[in-house]
C-alpha cells in the first residue's frame, strides 16, 4: 500500500513503463509534472466520492453578517472541505423533495458559505482533504495512481492508446474503490418529496 505521494506517483509512472523518481523535486521533467498535478487529481477523485477515510465533522460558529436576504445565517465551510456531505442533519443528496418548486431548501452552498436559517452552531459532515496518502484507503490510491497515469500519459509516451489504457484503469479502479466503500456504508433513507406525501 502507498504511504507516500512519492509512491502513488512511481506507480502512476509504472503503469507508462517509466521509472521511479526519488522524489517529485527531482530535477528531472516526470516528478516536475507529477509535482503539478498530485494535489489537484488528489482533490478531485476525494471530491467525485464520499470517502469514509475522508469524512470529517465539524460545529461551525455563524458569521457576524447575515445574507443579504433568503436565509437568516451563513456559515464559513471548513477550509478543508472538499465536499458537503450532511448539513444539520440533512443530507446533501439529490432526491424526490419538492422537485415541482414549493419551500425554499434547508439551505444553500454559495461562495463557499453555508446559507441556512438553522441556529448556531451547525453541524456538518464533509469530505476533506486528505492530504496524508498513508491513510488513505488502498482503492483509492489506486485510483490516483491511474488518474496520474492518464493525465501524464501524452505527456510522457506521446500515445494516444497508453493514454486510453490509462482512462480505462482508472474508471475500474474507481468502479472498485466505489463499490467497496458503499459495501460499508450503512443504508440511509430518503426523505419523502411532497408529491409522495400527497398520496398517502
Amino acid at each position: 500500500m502507498p504511504t507516500s505521494s512519492t509512491a502513488v506517483g512511481n506507480a502512476a509512472l509504472g503503469k507508462l513503463g517509466q521509472g521511479a523518481v526519488l522524489s517529485f523535486d527531482d530535477p528531472d521533467d516526470r516528478a516536475r509534472w507529477l509535482k503539478s498535478r498530485f494535489a489537484d487529481v488528489r482533490d478531485l477523485c476525494l471530491r467525485a466520492n464520499r470517502w469514509h477515510f475522508a469524512m470529517a465533522r465539524a460545529r461551525l460558529s455563524a458569521e457576524a453578517t447575515a445574507p443579504a436576504f433568503g436565509y437568516g445565517r451563513q456559515f464559513p465551510l471548513p477550509t478543508d472541505c472538499l465536499r458537503l456531505v450532511e448539513v444539520g442533519g440533512v443530507a446533501v443528496t439529490p432526491g424526490l423533495a419538492d422537485y415541482q418548486g414549493g419551500s425554499q431548501p434547508a439551505f444553500a452552498l454559495e461562495g463557499g458559505r453555508i446559507l441556512t436559517d438553522a441556529a448556531a452552531p451547525l453541524d456538518i459532515r464533509y469530505v476533506r482533504r486528505a492530504e496524508d496518502v498513508a491513510g488513505w484507503d488502498p482503492l483509492f490510491a489506486e485510483a490516483v495512481a491511474c488518474r496520474l497515469a492518464f493525465d501524464l500519459a501524452e505527456k510522457l509516451t506521446q500515445s494516444s492508446g497508453k493514454k486510453e489504457a490509462a482512462l480505462r484503469d482508472y474508471q475500474l479502479a474507481v468502479r472498485e474503490a466505489v463499490r467497496v466503500n458503499a459495501i460499508e456504508t450503512a443504508p440511509e433513507s430518503t426523505p419523502d418529496g411532497a408529491w409522495v406525501l400527497a398520496r398517502l
